[in-house]
């Protein structure tokens, strides 16, 4: 809620090491206070992130939601560290499962809802920093799900509660391996697993009533 030959027969392969070490250095800077080093990391993660808010909280609330998680993330970046096999992208993904599930608990989305944009300047303790968001409105993966089978699968996930509509979001349709996902969530694999099976379970039944004609997702 994603090996055959040598490297050199494999350049994606060969560069994994180098692209980690780029986004390290990315994460570094921006730290300590870079404005281009956390846009390109807002460029690289974007889309990810957002694909996880629009599948959570809905085409409606994506964009709202997506901006906060960068802000979450920009308040917070000083705090992370590479620990073990965790990534930036487990930790990015992380707060916007987070804030996803607590925007579903807490807020309900009553509509259009004003927060702040990464449009607009943002404070942090080296001074102002602007960002400006890219559009996804009309980028093919969102333009894909418009179909309706694509409609009906987010309608009834966006029915299951906030934990397995998590978990279902990173693995069942953010195609996350057990391991990274658990990550994200910050759980036993064992746990996930479980949560996972249960998510899966309700969704099925709720698909069965759809296509019986018993379960309206409009």
């Amino acid at each position: 809620m994603d090996d055959l030959g040598d490297d050199a027969r494999q350049p994606g392969l060969a560069d994994q090491g180098s692209v980690d070490e780029i986004e390290k250095q990315l994460v570094a800077e921006a730290q300590s206070g870079s404005v281009e080093a956390f846009s390109a990391l807002v460029d690289t993660h974007h889309t990810g992130v957002y694909r996880i808010a629009y599948r959570m909280v809905g085409p409606q609330d994506a964009t709202d939601i997506t901006q906060e998680i960068f802000l979450r993330a920009l308040k917070a970046l000083r705090r992370f560290q590479y620990q073990g096999e965790a990534s930036f992208r487990t930790w990015l993904h992380r707060i916007a499962v987070n804030a996803c599930i607590n925007e579903i608990r807490w807020n309900k989305r009553r509509g259009q809802v004003e927060g702040p944009s990464l449009d607009e300047s943002i404070e942090t303790d080296d001074g102002s920093m602007t960002r400006s968001v890219p559009d996804e409105t009309q980028s093919p993966h969102v333009l894909a799900e418009r179909a309706e089978v694509q409609r009906a699968v987010r309608a009834i996930v966006q029915m299951l509660t906030p934990k397995h509509r998590g978990v279902i979001t990173l693995v069942d349709l953010e195609q996350n391996n057990y391991e990274d996902a658990a990550a994200i969530l910050a759980c036993p694999v064992g746990t996930l697993k479980s949560r996972l099976a249960r998510a899966r379970k309700q969704f099925a039944d709720r698909w069965e009533a759809y296509q019986r004609g018993e379960l309206s997702v409009e």
